[in-house]
């Protein structure tokens, strides 16, 4: 494999990296981390299965609308949060060189160049997307706009929303969970309210575990000054912060269903109240990475349980 050396635009002209094909493309791969991708991918389906079980609204059996939700989940996952991360990455790399010396900027895998072409390329195939799926429905254009907005908008200086800690995670909630879930119902239907309220809840869910995404940056966080909620507020009134909103956000999900009378989903939000508690001490009498680490284990599968649920609810599958 051919490599090239170059020298990062971040660092002295003396640093001189030699970095293989396969390394950059790798970094072009992970400064979009895939990771994240997950959760809007995931979104985009329940927003599709939100839109009905009859017509119009997705069918599982038809190769078309599986079409449909793989081109809706590539814009919403690969190109437009993919987007969110590598703008994101190229404007914190002097956060990431202390937080995490290894991701491609501050490592040296990518020039700052090559940075910046990643996440115009990225922002271009998700604009490009959007207007394909607007013969399904007008509205996928200016959603798709409006959260490339938004990704830009808390990154990038001087908005940055990032910087005010009430402003950043609803950002990415709404950015991340709600806009993917619309996507995913409006290719098949027009939006209705259970599916509008249902989307608004989770994106309330999604931006409560973001605030606790503070508390494993705090140490760049104090070191360049920036006003995250842990270092404006410590780790535990962080914590008592994401935990209300959780919770709030759970209890609606329950309100939800008994509104729409299912009975049976209240009770398995109950239990996704009651199954966190104690790790939820846990990571409160002791905030460490480890404990943010576990916590997330424990909470993850119950949140995407009731993405479904209450997908399935709203789209009248259990009728």
């Amino acid at each position: 494999m051919s490599n090239v050396t170059y020298r990062p635009d971040h660092e002295s002209p003396s640093a001189k990296i030699k970095v293989s094909l396969a390394q950059r493309l790798w970094a072009h791969i992970e400064i979009a981390d895939p990771v994240t991708w997950i959760s809007a991918i995931t979104v985009v389906v329940c927003g599709a299965i939100a839109s009905g079980v009859n017509e119009p609204g997705f069918q599982f059996t038809d190769m078309g609308d599986i079409l449909r939700v793989a081109l809706a989940a590539l814009m919403a996952g690969p190109l437009c949060t993919g987007f969110s991360q590598s703008i994101n990455d190229y404007f914190d790399r002097d956060l990431d060189a202390i937080n995490d010396p290894d991701r491609p900027i501050p490592s040296g895998r990518l020039t700052l160049a090559e940075a910046r072409m990643n996440w115009i390329v990225l922002g271009l195939g998700a604009l490009i997307l959007s207007f394909v799926l607007a013969q399904y429905s007008f509205w996928i254009p200016i959603l798709g706009v409006s959260g490339l907005i938004l990704a830009a908008a808390y990154s990038v200086p001087p908005i940055k929303l990032k910087k005010n800690f009430w402003f950043g995670p609803p950002a990415v909630g709404l950015g991340y969970i709600t806009i993917s879930w619309f996507v995913g119902h409006l290719i098949f239907a027009p939006m209705t309210w259970p599916s509008l309220i249902a989307a608004l809840i989770n994106g309330s869910l999604g931006t409560g575990l973001l605030f606790l995404n503070d508390i494993k940056s705090i140490e760049g966080d104090r070191k360049l000054g920036l006003q995250s909620m842990t270092v404006a507020l410590g780790a535990k009134r962080t914590l008592i912060i994401s935990y209300l909103v959780i919770i709030i956000s759970k209890i609606l999900l329950l309100i939800l269903a008994l509104v729409m009378g299912y009975v049976w989903l209240t009770a398995f939000v109950v239990i996704a109240l009651i199954a966190p508690i104690y790790i939820q001490i846990r990571l409160y009498q002791e905030p460490t990475h480890e404990n943010f680490k576990r916590y997330l284990l424990v909470s993850n599968p119950f949140v995407l349980l009731l993405q479904f649920m209450s997908a399935f609810v709203v789209g009248g599958y259990f009728s």
